[in-house]
């Protein structure tokens, strides 16, 4: 009976998606966030986030070393994406919270740490994009209409994706790259990884059926 009950508190934890501590509702969500050059009027980000429970999208600023408008780097040059500020001036969407869907007010700012940084090419090309894992730092902090006025979005890890444009060399300036678009991106489970979760857990319950009936 005790492995019965283990394995319903297993369920829950792995298949939860909206977990409260302190009274504060935390909605787990994935994170699409494309990202533009920053030319100093602001808005030069985007973003989604989804998960059960909560759903919202907007715009911001993001605001970076890298990302600035007319930054050149030289070839060969090494490249560490932070960001660091990302703004959610514009939002939209709604949370669901004790049976009530309610609108979002704010969210408040947040950064991205990238993990590793990158090189750029020593020749030059057309365009260079660079992967490069990173935390969208967190939890993010919202406010709502519901009763408790604030909730946690969790962001799980993710990378960013950053494509950078080769400027020829021209008036007695050297060859460089510029930075043209990108995004940070969580990554969603495949539904073949859903199936083989899904099929562990069936096989888990099915061994603790076949023991419990097992006679004595």
């Amino acid at each position: 009976m005790k492995s019965f009950h283990w394995a319903i508190v297993t369920l829950i934890l792995v298949w939860a998606q909206c977990a409260y501590a302190d009274s504060v509702p935390t909605f787990n969500t994935q994170a699409n966030i494309p990202i533009f050059p920053n030319d100093g009027t602001g808005d030069n980000e985007f973003f989604t986030f989804n998960g059960l429970g909560a759903s919202m999208f907007g715009g911001g600023t993001a605001v970076c070393d890298w990302c600035l408008s007319g930054t050149t780097f030289a070839l060969g040059s090494s490249v560490n994406p932070n960001v660091q500020i990302v703004t959610f001036d514009f939002v939209q969407g709604t949370v669901r919270f004790g049976g009530q869907t309610y609108p979002v007010v704010d969210l408040f700012n947040s950064s991205i740490t990238a993990l590793s940084s990158f090189t750029l090419p020593t020749s030059g090309k057309g365009t260079f994009t660079a992967i490069v894992p990173a935390n969208l730092n967190g939890p993010i902090v919202g406010q709502a209409d519901f009763p408790s006025g604030f909730f946690n979005l969790q962001i799980p890890p993710g990378e960013l994706v950053l494509t950078f444009t080769f400027v020829p060399a021209q008036n007695g300036f050297p060859a460089s790259y510029q930075f043209s678009q990108g995004k940070f991106l969580t990554t969603i489970p495949e539904p073949g990884t859903l199936g083989l979760m899904a099929s562990g857990l069936a096989g888990i319950f099915g061994a603790i059926l076949r023991k419990r009936n097992k006679p004595r």
